[in-house]
């Protein structure tokens, strides 16, 4: 019985029994007192996403009978929008960028902050142990003033071992709403990686686009100044026979000169677009080489319209700022239950002795039990603003959510219409250059002919050169509305799960988006084996190596290096880099193979989708083998070191580099691949 009255305070024995019937009366007109209050302050059960009301179709439908969606998800081709554009080098490029990016790499790092921070808060909820072990010297023994005038010193020591643990009762749901709003926040984090994404995939299509059209204008360039150079040189035979004056001369001078002052302009410009294309590769000005061809190598994806409004919903940018309204909407709990007392526990048992030597022994144990419910008097309603403060925190989040939607579908009507307008004015642009181009070589010959003065000649060759110039341009602005049209509708990342918890949350009744009319994409792609995703995680043989890369004795033919690549990475960014070293290093990745090591789970419904890795090549024998392969990505700036392998290393995906004089995949299997397939 005394064991059972031990942990209540006061109740130390039978003796005191009254003092525990007051304990006991105080806590149960306690309770009461605030049991009330637990209804208007407890935690809600529901989070609620806004509604916001979008048209169920865009106002500027593209004209014309080719789709833009289909239901059938085996079709969706959204996510990866720009291999419509059936170009081998655009797809390196983006790989590339996938696999370097560094604003990409940052957002994967501040996912992996938020993972950490929503573990924490899960944490916060449950009892924190801990073991202190104490020494205590006090001298004088008993405290100040317990020595007397002429007393000799006396130090006092004391010897403490024992385990306490901290509670905190979540009586109001403050821990709770903490969790939830750091989970929230971690599916931000998640969303912006996508929105990286999303953004990174345009840009580098945008760039590729823009440096195509500059290549395709240098060419007008080249060869008007050849035609005009070639007139300049037969007008000056004629001018030595007296068959042209010298204005005409000068004119046609003033022409030549003319194109060649735009030539250096293009150039200044492509050198810009390579810049700003550089910059999303994660690289340096020399470490890329860009085509000389022009705009005729990129097909022209074909669409109509039928694009549902919902699908803006799932748009990173939008879904990132749904996840922080509802962590804003679940802050407003943790603000509310902060104004209620905490109940805190505290229970602690040992050992402790003022002799070193009595410590452990059965009469130096000791036991205590606190039960801690603090309540604010006045606080000059502090507590009560931190309530406003986080509703005015959510209302603002609720306006951005807005402003975004609204802000997505405004993107994609404007995609829409200049999709159509573009190509109106390509198609009249088109009619406009072939009249001025048989203006041209009709006037060529008409004053060859002698029938024809030469101002009339230089103004038709102008007129139709101009004329082509503005062509390309416009072909170039054409291919960029359906750049915009791509990255408005979220084109290039994944369409994730519904939010977590209980309440209203958009859906995608569709599951597939961005459907092409054209055949079966003819793509000469090199994809990861379709088996190099382990569907369970297998066995690993141990290689018996320490971190350092010692071999086990008995064991030296298992040694192994490990190149270990900077960075971590999404599914996709796995996938990417495999592709992208392929490309980039042919020769030296034949033979090796890309791990995918220690994953590193966030969203738990999204399972792998939203799962991080660490890369690594093998296999190296050598150390100084795997630091002279090392070497060579180092110096095209792709970051790397060098690690002995880790027996303990989690591994869930090898991706064998194949031969790169073999093709792969084979020619009469170039569909684009399940991207779920394990």
């Amino acid at each position: 019985m005394r064991r059972l009255l031990f942990i209540t305070p006061g109740c130390v024995s039978l003796d005191r029994s009254w003092r525990c019937l007051r304990w006991v009366l105080a806590m149960t007109l306690l309770v009461l007192v605030l049991a009330p209050l637990s209804g208007c302050i407890s935690k809600r059960s529901r989070y609620e996403t806004p509604q916001i009301p979008v048209s169920g179709e865009f106002a500027n439908p593209l004209r014309g009978d080719r789709a833009i969606w289909d239901p059938n998800p085996e079709e969706a081709a959204l996510a990866f929008w720009w291999r419509l554009f059936d170009n081998e080098d655009l797809n390196q490029l983006v790989d590339r960028a996938i696999a370097n990016d560094p604003d990409l790499r940052i957002a994967s790092q501040r996912v992996m902050q938020a993972l950490a921070r929503a573990s924490q808060a899960e944490g916060g909820r449950l009892p924190e142990v801990q073991a202190p072990a104490r020494y205590e010297l006090e001298a004088p023994d008993g405290g100040i003033g317990a020595r007397a005038r002429g007393d000799d010193m006396e130090v006092g020591e004391t010897y403490q071992v024992g385990l306490r643990g901290d509670w905190r009762v979540d009586l109001w749901g403050e821990l709770k709403s903490l969790a939830e709003a750091a989970d929230y926040e971690l599916w931000r984090a998640v969303f912006d990686y996508d929105e990286r994404m999303r953004q990174l995939t345009s840009d580098v299509v945008r760039a590729y686009v823009d440096y195509l059209t500059l290549n395709d204008r240098m060419q007008v360039a080249v060869e008007t100044e050849k035609v005009l150079d070639n007139m300049l040189n037969g007008m000056l035979e004629r001018l030595e026979s007296g068959d042209a004056t010298v204005i005409d001369v000068d004119q046609q001078r003033t022409a030549v000169k003319s194109v060649q002052a735009d030539m250096p302009a293009i150039a200044l410009e492509q050198v810009r677009v390579k810049n700003r294309l550089v910059a999303l590769l994660g690289g340096l000005p020399d470490s890329v080489s860009l085509p000389d061809y022009g705009l005729k190598s990129l097909d022209k994806p074909g669409v109509k319209p039928g694009v549902p409004a919902a699908l803006l919903l799932q748009r990173p940018d939008v879904r990132a700022v749904e996840a922080g309204l509802l962590s804003a909407d679940a802050n407003i709990d943790v603000a509310r239950a902060r104004v209620m007392p905490p109940l805190d526990l505290t229970g602690e048992f040992g050992f402790g002795s003022e002799f070193l030597e009595e410590v452990f022994m059965p009469h130096t144990l000791f036991m205590r039990f606190v039960a801690n419910l603090s309540a604010t008097v006045f606080d000059a309603g502090r507590r009560k603003r931190e309530i406003d403060y986080s509703r005015a925190v959510y209302e603002e989040l609720l306006e951005t959510y807005v402003r975004v939607i609204y802000g997505a579908s405004i993107e994609v009507e404007g995609a829409l219409s200049s999709i159509d307008q573009t190509q109106q004015r390509l198609d009249l642009q088109q009619e406009a250059t072939n009249a001025a181009q048989r203006a041209w070589s009709n006037s060529q010959e008409a004053y060859l002919g002698g029938v024809l003065d030469y101002l009339t000649w230089l103004d038709t060759a102008r007129t139709y050169h101009r004329n082509l110039d503005d062509f390309y341009r416009f072909n170039g602005d054409h291919y960029q509305g359906y750049v915009d049209l791509f990255s408005a509708l979220g084109g290039g990342a994944p369409l994730r799960e519904p939010l977590p918890g209980d309440g209203h949350r958009p859906r995608l009744d569709l599951a597939s988006a961005l459907a092409s009319d054209l055949p079966p994409l003819t793509i000469t792609y090199r994809w990861p084996p379709s088996d190099g995703w382990y569907r369970n995680k297998p066995p690993r043989k141990k290689r018996g190596f320490s971190m350092l890369g010692l071999v086990a004795k008995g064991d030296k033919e298992t040694q192994a290096w490990l190149v270990s690549l900077s960075g971590i990475h999404a599914r996709e960014g796995v996938e990417a880099t495999w592709r992208d070293l392929q490309t980039r290093f042919p020769s030296q990745v034949n033979g090796h193979a890309l791990l995918a090591l220690n994953p590193i789970p966030t969203l738990p419904p999204e399972d792998e989708a939203a799962t991080w890795y660490r890369l690594a090549v093998e296999p190296f024998s050598q150390k100084q083998q795997a630091e002279a392969w090392c070497l060579s990505l180092r110096r095209a700036q792709t970051r790397c070191s060098v690690d002995a392998y880790d027996a303990a290393a989690v591994i869930v995906g090898r991706f064998p580099w194949p031969d790169p004089s073999v093709p792969y995949p084979p020619a009469g299997d170039r569909r684009v691949p399940d991207q779920n397939t394990k």
